[in-house]
């Protein structure tokens, strides 16, 4: 009995243990841009968006899933697949286009980073970007980042544990919110269209549908471990980023939206936790909201390198000095931004529209070769993979263009 125990512990372990790209990839999507668009829509909109999170964590699973598929019957990264299938100009057209949204997401992130340290030090200067460029090329080129990784991922999560600890103090209606699962396109102009934008460009973006096909190769799977691939990615996907996003948006929903706070900057959003915390919401919050910045910004300087290299055809590790300078190129890149005028809320919702812009190739490219008989032989996409799959294409499509036709 004893052995039988220690046998079901050590298969529990080891399929604990082989989890993992899919989980990294849903801890950079539950960042500073997915908790602020999630529950600003909460805020703004009461109830009647709960069916955008709901489709936005589906098509997450739905994309993720392709790109870790791809990635694991190509054997390579995107780049390199699309390279080989393709040619070199398509390529570079994917690796220009990767390299712009993770560069972009970095110069706002650092501005955001740069806002909430000034707030908590009461230090309000640019220059506090200077020293995080500095710090993030010491933690990512020369290794020794995860430790402060590690806890600043330890602090997001008892963040979304007051989010979610909140729902049981205020009580959401859930008649009002069963009936937020359905569509509703009456009023839908042009604040919901950025505001859907934002919230997709959060979940479907091209920093993680690219660093995805990336991680699994990292993990050492193959094509082999399709279905672990699959798993890892509904547990993380559909799993804990849907309960994060869902306990933020109906905070916000019960909480914010009765007070009529449509947090119009990054710190109303404590509002929806003081329920639970009081008078300490706002210090929990700041900390936590700087540690989802830190530790997601981190990742995506990585995720530069990984496209980059990818294309050159470097091997790059840490100490390699080809991967020294994607990461100082990346710093640099992103220290204009502490000294960006505007509000960050504001930054960050554009920059999610914006991103979202690039996200139609990647989708596009996931459904063309996942559906190629000859490249995906046996592993072609089932006919719910393509209906996800083209649901995330159209929807993709028609935000990016509905939002850039709004803006021009």
């Amino acid at each position: 009995m004893e052995y039988i125990e220690k046998r079901k512990k050590s298969r529990l372990k080891t399929a604990i243990s082989a989890f993992g790209p899919a989980w990294v990839i849903s801890a950079v999507a539950a960042g500073p841009g997915t908790t602020l668009s999630v529950a600003k829509a909460g805020g703004t909109y009461g109830y009647s968006f709960l069916w955008v999170i709901v489709l936005s964590v589906v098509l997450a699973f739905v994309c993720q899933y392709m790109a870790a598929k791809t990635a694991l019957i190509g054997g390579k990264g995107i780049v390199g697949i699309v390279e080989e299938k393709w040619g070199k100009s398509f390529a570079w057209l994917v690796t220009i286009d990767a390299l712009l949204v993770i560069w972009l997401c970095n110069v706002v992130l650092l501005k955001i980073l740069v806002s909430v340290t000034g707030f908590v030090t009461g230090m309000v200067t640019p220059f506090w970007g200077v020293f995080f460029v500095a710090v993030f090329y010491g933690l990512v080129a020369w290794g020794g980042y995860k430790t402060i990784e590690t806890i600043c991922k330890l602090v997001v999560s008892l963040l979304v544990i007051c989010f979610i600890a909140t729902l049981f103090i205020a009580r959401p209606d859930l008649g009002l919110a069963l009936g937020g699962l359905v569509p509703n396109f009456t009023t839908f102009g042009k604040p919901e269209i950025l505001m859907m934008t934002a919230i997709m460009g959060g979940s479907i973006h091209v920093t993680i549908l690219s660093m995805q096909t990336y991680t699994v190769h990292e993990k050492g799977w193959k094509k082999t471990d399709l279905k672990l691939a699959l798993t890892d990615t509904a547990v993380s996907l559909l799993g804990a980023f849907g309960l994060y996003c869902t306990a933020i948006y109906l905070t916000g929903a019960s909480v914010l939206h009765p007070e009529g706070i449509k947090v119009a900057n990054l710190f109303e959003m404590a509002d929806a936790i003081q329920p639970l915390l009081g008078e300490y919401a706002h210090g929990f919050f700041c900390l936590g909201i700087w540690c989802a910045v830190f530790s997601t910004i981190m990742p995506t300087f990585i995720a530069a390198s990984y496209v980059l290299g990818d294309k050159m055809k470097w091997d790059l590790k840490v100490g390699d000095k080809r991967y020294r300078m994607i990461i100082l190129a990346g710093c640099l890149i992103a220290l204009p931004g502490s000294f960006l005028p505007g509000k960050p809320v504001n930054l960050l919702m554009l920059m999610l529209a914006l991103s979202f812009i690039g996200t139609p190739l990647f989708v596009g490219i996931f459904l063309k070769l996942l559906n190629d008989r000859d490249w995906a032989k046996e592993n072609k996409n089932t006919f719910l993979l393509n209906a996800g799959g083209g649901l995330a294409f159209f929807v993709t499509i028609f935000l990016g263009v509905k939002w850039l036709w709004q803006i021009l």
